[in-house]
């Protein structure tokens, strides 16, 4: 009798952490993005360049949090000799459900070619409010037919707990 009092006990506290919403998670998005892109050029390669833009992004992995957001931008780098290690930013990904989660990140990488680097979930709206993670993300340049914008396929892969 106990162990079925126990069983009940675990089955009820289970169901309702799931029901709350929590949940964890691997992500691997893929996605195309275009930035506006403010630069002041120093010459040589020698670049300091804001951008705020937005990409739509798929999960190679099907996630059902992360699977088909929308995410928007901000951030920056300089360049020395077309090279940086200084890029930072914040991103918002906006969810399928409503929702939406935040991260920073930091990079390097070449100008006008390339970039790679580090992310960290820092909170979310809603159910995903303590949203905990961390991972990697990348960004190929396109060409870009419009002045002042940039073209991107970008990725991110990581791992989220809220």
């Amino acid at each position: 009798m106990k162990k079925i009092i126990l069983t009940l006990i675990i089955t009820i506290f289970s169901t309702a952490t799931f029901a709350d919403g929590h949940g964890s998670g691997k992500i691997k998005l893929e996605g195309f993005g275009s930035w506006a892109v403010n630069a002041l050029n120093a010459g040589k390669g020698d670049l300091a360049i804001t951008y705020d833009g937005i990409a739509s992004m798929k999960d190679l992995n099907e996630d059902p949090v992360f699977n088909n957001a929308s995410i928007q931008c901000v951030g920056g780098l300089t360049t020395k000799e077309a090279k940086f290690e200084d890029e930072t930013g914040i991103c918002r990904f906006d969810l399928i459900d409503g929702e939406s989660v935040f991260i920073k990140y930091t990079g390097k990488g070449t100008s006008g070619v390339d970039g790679s680097g580090t992310f960290e979930f820092i909170r979310g709206t809603g159910k995903y409010e303590n949203i905990k993670g961390k991972g990697n993300s990348g960004r190929i340049n396109l060409k870009t037919k419009k002045k002042g914008f940039a073209s991107t396929f970008n990725t991110f892969t990581g791992e989220y707990k809220y």
